[in-house]
């Protein structure tokens, strides 16, 4: 599976790297941007690419998805749980995969997402570095983040 983890108060989000099939695993970046957000996602790879089109582009999705997506914008955290319906989650960081255990207790004792998630990856065997990470762009002339 994979770790994705963020926090609304510091504008970032990160995740780890493997992607694992019957026989064999590779690496990617598991973070995207969107519309003045950024989504992690977790699940079945083909499932997010499809999902991460949908909310770019527009169109359809099966209401049942299968997958999790984390997503961080200006407004708060929101989680896509096997649904096409974001949940807002109240607390100020928040971690889903496999290791979010590990780095929701890392967060709760101050580490960065980025620190969380290497921590997840040294208990979670489904997760693995290198770690990448993203931060919510700021609005040209404002101090406002998206």
């Amino acid at each position: 599976m994979t770790t994705i983890a963020a926090n609304f108060l510091t504008g970032e989000m990160a995740a780890d790297s493997m992607v694992s099939s019957d026989d064999s695993y590779y690496l990617i970046n598991k973070l995207r941007r969107g519309k003045g957000c950024i989504y992690g996602g977790a699940g079945d790879f083909e499932k997010l690419l499809k999902f991460y089109q949908v909310l770019d582009q527009g169109g359809d999705l099966d209401s049942d998805t299968d997958i999790s997506i984390l997503m961080l914008n200006a407004q708060g955290l929101w989680v896509y749980e096997s649904s096409v319906i974001p949940v807002p989650i109240k607390n100020p960081f928040f971690a889903i995969g496999t290791g979010a255990g590990y780095a929701m207790g890392a967060m709760h004792l101050g580490k960065s997402p980025r620190e969380a998630v290497e921590i997840a990856c040294m208990y979670d065997t489904s997760s693995h570095g290198p770690i990448d990470e993203m931060k919510l762009e700021r609005i040209r002339g404002t101090k406002k983040s998206i």
